[in-house]
């Protein structure tokens, strides 16, 4: 009985010895190559043009821009080129936020937790006893229960729009500490920056931050926005302009939007963020200040629940911040990958319905997948 299975398990590992074979030889002949791993400019490329194929939106877009490692991987501009300005929406919060942080790296505003009173004198008879202790850090994080910018209010027929919104947060009153996005109190932060420079935050921001950057401003455009004025004036004469950041009836630019830059200035701004508020070796902002201003601060429900510093989106799981801007505008830095991608888009301030370019989420996830399509960095 035992042989014949003896003879089994010689014709069964014969069998095998032949199929292995066999397979081998055919794996030698005729198995295809891998195929080729396309180039990080070619993968972003065909990810891009898939997307914007893809969503709502995508026929506003004017310029993509991914940099890694302080160079340009991937640059395209739609219907554009390289010296257009754009309105880059909100991602001016976290200009004026940084200009906040410049003022503080030079000692004319003492900290994030001065309060309000002592920032702003000018406005003590609008101000309240619980809204004079109001700390700057507050503002800085949306927490302070400033409007949030669901609420119609007619800013642009008031005299004072910082007395407008200082009238209407006592009138609100404190709120329970939780994040309210408010676009009303990232302009009290101008008021700040006005108030402890004593220049506006646009000239502010050209002397100390967009000429060290080398953004060129040479005819810079902020003309106040005055009760009575003729919107579709203003309005062309804001898009004709090149740089450009739109002013209230005090002077102050508005310190949640209406700055206008290239694609390219935004990534000179994300860079120096990057490289720890340097330039070519000089300091620019502190090295304390972008990490305070790029760490999650609060948690907020918007955009995926993403955590808010101080006037940036913060990823803690991806190691990225963000300035986002209505329309699709996107400057989204990643840490991992020494990367940035800015996406601007062309969105008019009376823009139809039908034309208000990409929502913020698609364009935080298609700046989020640029970003996944390099390789690790090399530094």
């Amino acid at each position: 009985m035992l042989a014949p299975r003896r003879a089994s398990v010689r014709i069964i590992e014969t069998f095998a010895t032949a199929v292995f074979l066999l397979a081998g030889a055919a794996a030698c002949t005729a198995a295809p190559s891998p195929a080729p791993v396309p180039s990080p400019e070619v993968a972003i490329a065909n990810h891009l043009h898939a997307v914007l194929d893809a969503v709502t939106g995508s026929e506003e877009v004017r310029a993509v821009l991914v940099h890694q490692d302080a160079e340009p991987v991937y640059e395209e501009y739609m219907s554009s080129t390289p010296d257009d300005t754009w309105n880059v929406y909100s991602v001016t919060k976290s200009v004026t936020s940084t200009l906040v942080g410049i003022a503080i790296d030079r000692g004319l505003i003492s900290g994030v937790d001065a309060t309000l009173g002592d920032l702003l004198p000018e406005y003590a008879a609008v101000l309240t006893a619980e809204t004079s202790d109001i700390p700057l850090q507050a503002v800085l994080t949306h927490t302070a229960n400033f409007a949030p910018d669901g609420d119609v209010r007619d800013l642009e027929g008031s005299a004072d729009w910082i007395a407008t919104i200082l009238q209407d947060r006592a009138d609100r009153g404190p709120g329970d500490g939780s994040f309210v996005y408010s676009t009303y109190g990232s302009h009290v932060l101008a008021a700040v920056v006005a108030e402890a420079t004593g220049m506006s935050p646009f000239a502010f921001a050209r002397e100390v931050l967009f000429a060290p950057l080398g953004i060129e401003v040479d005819e810079p455009w902020e003309e106040r926005l005055l009760p009575g004025t003729d919107p579709d004036a203003y309005n062309r004469a804001y898009e004709n302009a090149e740089v450009a950041w739109i002013a209230d009836p005090q002077a102050l630019n508005m310190g949640g939007a209406w700055l206008r830059l290239r694609p390219g200035d935004l990534a000179r701004f994300a860079q120096l963020f990057l490289d720890e508020g340097e330039r070519m070796g000089d300091e620019i902002v502190s090295s304390t200040w972008v990490a305070l201003a790029t760490s999650p601060m609060v948690a907020t429900p918007v955009l995926g629940a993403l955590s808010y510093g101080f006037q940036w989106w913060v990823d803690e799981e991806r190691d990225e911040f963000a300035g986002v801007g209505f329309g699709g505008t996107v400057v989204l830095v990643d840490r991992r990958k020494d990367a940035m991608v800015v996406i601007a888009c062309d969105v008019a301030r009376d823009a139809p319905p039908t034309e208000l370019g990409l929502t913020a989420d698609s364009a935080l996830a298609l700046a989020q997948a640029l970003i996944d399509d390099l390789p690790d960095s090399d530094g």
